[in-house]
């Protein structure tokens, strides 16, 4: 369940899933109406996408985009900081 309280109006809730781990993520819009909601095992965006639609039904005007599918890049390694001399 997505966060009970909203601190604002949303104009906008994106629903997007990560084909790798399965999950799935709600993102507010503007940032400050509530953080990124993440449910596990959604692997189609099913749920996120069902509530986000309710979220959306309590907010006139308020969109739902999405479910967008992204994967991670085969072999794609993290670029790691690397450490000044001296600090």
């Amino acid at each position: 369940m997505p966060p009970a309280t909203l601190h604002g109006r949303p104009q906008r809730i994106f629903v997007s899933v990560d084909e790798a781990s399965g999950r799935s993520t709600l993102s507010f819009l503007p940032t400050e109406v509530a953080p990124p909601y993440q449910i596990e095992d959604d692997r189609r965006g099913e749920l996120a996408l069902k509530e986000a639609h309710e979220v959306a039904a309590r907010y006139a005007g308020c969109t739902v985009e999405g479910p967008h599918f992204h994967t991670p890049k085969p072999g794609a390694k993290r670029m790691r900081r690397r450490e000044r001399p001296g600090g």
